[in-house]
């Protein structure tokens, strides 16, 4: 039996209500916010894992892939997830990948041993992949138009502030012990039972699933572009959790408290890039954004690389987050305006794959310039390379 056109409209009025309800715009956001928080809450421990840890050959560098190593298993699971998403649904996955990631990200207190906790690390990028990809699909299955964008723009808020907050927390906790910030992502198993009783699964997921219709094939090549500003954004941007709080803690003599202070800083202001881009996108062209982005992130290092002091650093990291802001969620709202709803999944998937491969790769690039350059240079030669990331942006075709 076929639905009737009248039946269609009372259904989607009640979806409209539903996916508007503060409630349900929290616990749906939270859940998208959940991943970013995977790094930025134990950054500020990150001094003190190296300390402690002294004695391992390559300490530098691994301490920094707590940070980071979940990124390499986010790259490799996203695209996995996607797929297995798109045809199979999102709650399914997401659920127990909510309890994963909360899970995995505690279990580090339990080990006094830096490869053990590189090992949870790796759970704990599995469950991300998973809950990344299934938020966002989630946002792109729930919201057309301009709620999309306000949609993606609170998403984008919600991961800053809450990102800011435990980023603070943490620095908190880890004056009096590095495991103790890890605790934060206790938190997650609260957020899974509420995406429990809260989210439900898009009715065209469960249709396509009984659909025998041949499906247009996905093709990667009109996203390239945008795939490529990911990557060079996530590995400036993740220059901050990674070298500000050494380059705070040893060159400028500041404690764990201000470090976390002056990083929550930068997600501050991605926030509310995040939360005005849909203002921001009527304004500007998608080109124009991604130029004006860039030269934001720039100048942002450029002022941390001349000015050695506590305030130029966090206003420096002011730049860098309403660049990265702006810049990030316009890359999903390019995604979501040209896939096709059953290459969702797919199509955000390979972004959150690109973006937390860059994640990864950004201290092995990094730490190597740092040990025979060092690190004030470094945020020379990444404002370099934004600025020619805009430029590179300005004379790309394919946006206007």
């Amino acid at each position: 039996m076929e639905s009737t056109p009248q039946h269609n409209n009372k259904l989607e009025k009640k979806v409209h209500t539903l996916t508007h309800r503060p409630l349900f715009m929290f616990a749906l956001f939270s859940s998208a916010s959940m991943t970013v928080l995977g790094g930025t809450v134990v950054a500020t421990s990150i001094p003190a894992i190296e300390h402690h840890f002294i004695y391992i050959p390559h300490i530098d560098v691994l301490s920094k892939l707590i940070l980071t190593i979940p990124a390499l298993f986010v790259m490799i699971f996203s695209p996995i997830s996607g797929i297995l998403l798109d045809k199979f649904g999102r709650i399914k996955f997401l659920i127990p990948a909510m309890f994963l990631w909360s899970i995995g990200g505690t279990l580090a207190i339990a080990w006094d041993n830096i490869y053990w906790i590189l090992f949870t690390r790796v759970i704990f990028g599995i469950a991300t992949a998973f809950v990344m990809t299934s938020a966002s699909a989630l946002i792109a299955d729930y919201y057309t138009g301009e709620d999309r964008q306000m949609a993606l723009g609170l998403q984008g808020f919600a991961t800053a502030c809450g990102s800011a907050i435990f980023m603070c927390f943490g620095g908190v906790l880890a004056m009096y012990d590095w495991h103790y910030s890890f605790y934060v992502y206790s938190g997650g198993i609260i957020l899974a039972f509420l995406a429990i009783f809260t989210l439900f699964e898009p009715r065209h997921i469960k249709k396509q699933n009984l659909s025998t219709q041949t499906k247009q094939a996905f093709s990667i090549t009109p996203f390239l572009p945008t795939y490529f500003f990911a990557f060079m954004t996530m590995v400036a941007y993740y220059t901050s959790p990674t070298q500000i709080p050494h380059f705070l803690t040893h060159n400028l003599g500041e404690n764990t408290v201000f470090v976390g202070i002056s990083i929550s800083a930068s997600a501050l202001a991605y926030g509310f890039a995040s939360l005005l881009y849909p203002k921001i996108r009527k304004l500007l062209s998608i080109k124009a954004i991604y130029v004006i982005g860039f030269i934001l992130m720039s100048g942002g290092f450029l002022l941390i690389f001349y000015l050695h002091n506590i305030f130029s650093v966090s206003l420096g990291l002011l730049f860098v987050g309403s660049g990265g802001g702006m810049i990030i969620v316009n890359n999903s709202s390019c995604i979501l305006a040209k896939v096709a709803k059953e290459h969702i999944a797919k199509a955000m998937g390979i972004l959150s794959s690109v973006s937390f491969f860059a994640q990864f790769i950004s201290p092995i690039l990094s730490q190597p310039f740092v040990r025979y350059y060092g690190i004030v240079n470094l945020f020379g030669i990444v404002a370099c390379l934004l600025f020619a990331m805009s430029l590179f942006a300005l004379v790309q075709s394919r946006y206007n």
